[in-house]
């Protein structure tokens, strides 16, 4: 469950606003971590870091409106229970910045930015998710519907259309093949993971669910992408332990570097600490080898 979020410059680390749960108001933005955000966001646009008991995903966001001679990249980052999935936020953390640029961000005082982070969060971060229990897609869509009576032929046949669909029990499908797509996706099965998304997809497009359908889309791409990347990822890991055996630590910690470049696309937290810390030793130890290797 996300806890709450938070946003600020890249270039000057200015927090623009924040939204915490008020089980987590006491929550600090420090300049450490903001200085962590920003130097795993000068390789990453997606970053995953964990603090303490919990964890951070955030994005770096590049702005293409009018806003960006003032504000040319921006950072938003979710706060997340340390054993949350980081996956399933993806997409709705790449939405969230996109309606955020469309505010005048450097006009806004800090309490209206929080307002508007708020109800952001609240609308394309958490219940995106939440969203799927099917009586609340029900009640949303039968409330979408009763606008739609009042307006044209068209709008009331699309209507009809939907109450049908609520009819024909569509909400609880859309459940339940996302629930297969999920178990499929940590079961590591991440083909079928791919399929069940497309499907969940394609029934929140019937429900006119438009953003849950890019979001279904956007957690397929990352279904099929992940066996290649994992696969690249062992590879580096197993030619980093082959060059450290021959005693080959610059090209050791050049493998290590990359795996860690990969562990933390993938979001492997401990994954990616471990390779960039053996990487990071090892580029120490071939340094302070060469430096010997001269002076003998």
């Amino acid at each position: 469950m996300a806890r709450g979020c938070f946003c600020y410059i890249f270039s000057d680390l200015k927090v623009l606003g924040q939204y915490l749960k008020k089980e987590y108001s006491n929550f600090k933005i420090s300049n450490d971590l903001l200085l962590r955000l920003n130097l795993d966001h000068e390789k990453n646009a997606f970053n995953y870091l964990k603090i303490k008991d919990m964890a951070v995903l955030s994005y770096l966001h590049e702005v293409t409106s009018k806003l960006r001679r003032n504000l040319p990249r921006f950072v938003l980052a979710i706060l997340l229970e340390e054993e949350e999935d980081p996956e399933r936020f993806r997409p709705s953390l790449k939405k969230a910045t996109n309606e955020l640029e469309k505010l005048d961000l450097i006009s806004l005082s800090r309490e209206e930015f929080d307002e508007h982070l708020k109800k952001i969060y609240e609308e394309h971060v958490e219940t995106l998710f939440d969203i799927l229990d099917p009586e609340n897609m029900k009640e949303r869509v039968i409330n979408r519907t009763k606008n739609m009576l009042n307006g044209g032929r068209k709008d009331r046949k699309i209507a009809q259309e939907l109450l049908e669909k609520i009819e024909e029990k569509l909400p609880e499908k859309l459940y339940s093949i996302y629930t297969i797509a999920e178990q499929a996706f940590k079961s590591e099965d991440h083909e079928k993971a791919a399929k069940n998304f497309l499907k969940a997809a394609e029934v929140a497009e019937e429900l006119l669910e438009m953003d849950l359908s890019k979001a279904f889309k956007e957690r397929a791409r990352i279904s099929r992408e992940i066996p290649s990347l994992s696969k690249k990822m062992e590879d580096f890991h197993s030619k980093a332990k082959n060059a450290l055996r021959n005693e080959d630590f610059h090209q050791s910690y050049l493998y290590y570097k990359k795996a860690s470049e990969i562990a933390k696309e993938l979001m492997l937290g401990d994954k990616e600490e471990e390779f960039r810390l053996k990487s990071k030793a090892l580029q120490e130890f071939y340094q302070v080898d060469q430096r010997f290797r001269k002076n003998k």
